[in-house]
């Protein structure tokens, strides 16, 4: 019974892991912008 709760409680623990390894994933939910004051001037 104490080995099915500790395989049950790993893969709770992995998940929340995978959730938050994917989420703070840049290429999936963070898109990155160039400030303002950092882009290239086209007519400058």
């Amino acid at each position: 019974m104490k080995n099915k709760a500790y395989k049950l409680l790993a893969l709770v623990m992995g998940g929340i892991a995978v959730i938050f390894a994917t989420t703070g994933s840049y290429t999936i939910f963070y898109k990155p912008e160039i400030p303002a004051e950092l882009r290239k001037k086209e007519n400058a």
